[in-house]
């Protein structure tokens, strides 16, 4: 694996406002070596998110239980002013097959995500995604992965990823 790219202008543009780089010792560390890319891509891109320069947030991942098929997203609020907004959206992203079997649906959640240490539900949140060889856009990913890092008691996680190609 090669270093990752951390230029926010090559974020999937429904979450470019959300993006920042990494800094040191954030929860992105966990995300930096690109072991967590499923198909072993040379690229991929890792970001904080950061909304309003608030970096705290509570998490919604897919429900996985339900047997009908529903896109897969994560869904985020901001701790400080309840901001909700999409991390990431498999609808978005060209390879994945939610992006036209699934586009009209809406996601469904399950329950707010909470830390398995300790039960709290604020985090600090990366995001990666990998990039085929022949991605020509930001969007146009294979994979991507959640870290978590809880505000309580700084347990660290790859919380969730999903195959998007």
């Amino acid at each position: 694996m090669t270093s990752p790219d951390t230029d926010i202008n090559n974020a999937p543009d429904y979450i470019k406002e959300f993006v920042a780089r990494p800094t040191p010792n954030s929860v992105a560390e966990l995300l930096i070596e690109g072991n967590w890319c499923g198909h072993g891509e040379e690229l991929y891109r890792i970001y904080n998110i950061v909304e309003n320069g608030n970096s705290v947030f509570q998490i919604l991942l897919p429900d996985t239980e339900t047997e009908e098929s529903f896109p897969t997203a994560v869904s985020v609020t901001s701790v400080a002013n309840q901001n909700h907004f999409l991390i990431y959206d498999a609808r978005k992203h060209p390879a994945s097959w939610h992006a036209f079997e699934n586009a009209d649906k809406e996601p469904k959640f399950s329950n707010t995500y909470f830390c398995n240490k300790c039960n709290e539900t604020n985090f600090r949140i990366s995001v990666g995604f990998e990039v085929p060889g022949d991605a020509d856009r930001p969007n146009d990913t294979s994979w991507f992965a959640l870290a978590t890092e809880c505000v309580q008691c700084g347990n660290r996680t790859i919380a969730f990823d999903d195959e998007t190609a």
